[in-house]
């Protein structure tokens, strides 16, 4: 069997099939992130099937094993795989699942490890699309029932290496006081709640760009444009991140009547959303567009295209009697107010009158600051809201949080207070008994922090009021944001299953 290049693109997998008519083909599929004697067997015992062994190995990005995962690049698993003789031929996996390979390759059997002899397709389904494709292509399943041990374990017992020494004991903190089946049932209550997202809609635009140089005539930089992507971003952005934990999810606000990007987002809205958009008068959809540097990766200008005046008296009415229809029938009000006009003081009046289910981010900008107040929330359950946020609103430098904390409560009634601190972490202060929670930041590789505030907003706001217990809750909060961060822009969402892959690894 051929040795020199194993590697094969999706064209290579499709002639492999073609090329060996007669032959029995075996598809082992896996990350395969710390290879050890049990993969040599198991890759042995499944060649025992057939005459040809090509191994699909996931890339980086689609490894939902938990934080710090995988420990070793693709490029190293393939390099370590490449050197096994029993292994025909390899396959870099761009996907969640070996469907895809499968549908290609038609192997007449599909093996996996003895993990997965537990598992019923039903249950599971990433394993039901890949066999129900196998059985498309007349292939078998075969579990393979080698002694072997888990690389996952051995990694997740030492998974905390990932982190340093503040979040190491957080997470320990955490091990001691909770099982991993009581976190998860945390979010199996999820599914029952009912969930209002209201706030602006934005779109989140970036121009990556590649720097020619100073202008020949005026002292300008010049840029050439490389690529463009944009992204869902405000409350279209928060109903996505919580529409896969909860029962029954809608979101309610404002677009532009000029540029008013309807069909995009609506494409950009995940399928069990609910959903009234409104339109905003001369004004376009919000759109916040970010020149990027492609060298250094790094921001180089801000071009904003909104209109930040109040919505009209004729807009609010639809609004007002729009929310008054439904605000009634959900668990948990998630109010994100970016201070562009679109929540006026009779909107917020009648929010307000659901005081003890509405959780609140306001956020002060470059178009808002000086005129957009917290305090204009008068009686909440949870206020989420950013250290220089916090100091600006209460006009102090230097007091710590829990005094600024005590302050802002004397001035609105609400029950928590969470203040994020970026790279510091966050600090959840309950105002009815006074305890502080102090909760580190989880992030290993601060790419683009845009976005990260609505994360850790989304996550807490469904855990808090769920009544989750907070440091599950800030734990989750901090955790989520971290994923967000790691790329440019907000590509891949957090979802349930995420959630409990990153649970399973760090607490089983």
């Amino acid at each position: 069997m051929p040795t020199k290049n194993k590697i094969l693109d999706l064209k290579g997998l499709k002639k492999i099939r073609k090329k060996f008519v007669t032959k029995k083909i075996i598809l082992c599929h896996g990350v395969f992130d710390l290879l050890h004697v049990g993969h040599i067997n198991y890759f042995k015992a499944s060649k025992k099937h057939g005459d040809i062994l090509v191994v699909s190995v996931t890339a980086d990005k689609f490894v939902g094993k938990g934080p710090g995962r995988p420990a070793f690049s693709i490029n190293n698993r393939l390099k370590f795989l490449h050197e096994i003789d029993c292994i025909d031929y390899l396959y870099l996996s761009n996907d969640l699942t070996s469907e895809k390979v499968i549908k290609n390759l038609k192997p007449n059997f599909y093996c996996k490890g003895k993990d997965y002899s537990n598992i019923k397709s039903k249950g599971d389904k990433n394993l039901k699309k890949e066999i129900d494709a196998l059985k498309s292509t007349k292939g078998k399943f075969k579990i393979i029932k080698e002694i072997s041990f888990s690389s996952s374990k051995f990694i997740n017992e030492n998974s905390l290496q990932n982190f340093n020494e503040e979040c190491k004991n957080y997470i320990r903190l955490i091990r001691k006081k909770f099982s991993l089946n009581q976190i998860m049932q945390n979010f199996d209550n999820l599914k029952k709640k009912r969930v209002l997202v209201i706030g602006e809609t934005i779109i989140d635009k970036y121009i990556t760009t590649e720097a020619v140089g100073k202008s020949g005539k005026e002292p300008m930089l010049v840029v050439k444009p490389i690529k463009e992507i944009k992204f869902l971003g405000g409350s279209g952005y928060i109903a996505n991140l919580c529409s896969s934990f909860v029962k029954e999810i809608k979101v309610i606000s404002f677009l532009g009547k000029q540029n008013t990007e309807k069909k995009f987002v609506l494409e950009s809205l995940n399928k069990n959303i609910k959903y009234n958009f409104l339109l905003k008068k001369n004004s376009p959809t919000i759109t916040k567009l970010r020149y990027i540097d492609d060298y250094k990766k790094t921001k180089i200008i801000g071009v904003y295209d909104l209109n930040d005046n109040l919505i009209s008296k004729k807009e609010e009415t639809v609004f007002y009697n729009l929310l008054k229809k439904n605000i009634k029938n959900f668990d948990l009000i998630i109010v994100a107010d970016y201070g562009h006009g679109m929540i006026t003081e009779n909107i917020r009046k009648l929010i307000l009158k659901n005081k003890n289910k509405v959780f609140l981010n306001t956020q002060i900008n470059s178009f808002n600051r000086g005129y957009h107040t917290v305090v204009k929330y008068k009686k909440i359950n949870t206020l989420i809201i950013n250290e220089g946020e916090l100091r600006y609103e209460l006009r102090d430098k230097h007091s710590k949080i829990p005094d600024l904390v005590k302050s802002l409560a004397k001035k609105i009634s609400v029950t928590n207070i969470i203040v994020t601190r970026g790279k510091l972490g966050a600090v959840l202060v309950n105002c009815i008994n006074n305890s502080v929670i102090l909760c580190p930041a989880f992030n290993q590789n601060n790419v683009d922090t845009v976005g990260a505030g609505d994360t850790f907003f989304g996550i807490c706001s469904l855990l808090l009021g769920s009544k989750v217990n907070g440091t599950i809750s800030m734990l989750f909060g901090s955790l989520c944001a971290s994923f967000s961060i790691d790329q440019q822009g907000k590509k891949t969402l957090i979802n349930d299953k995420t959630v409990k892959k990153h649970l399973t690894h760090m607490f089983s």
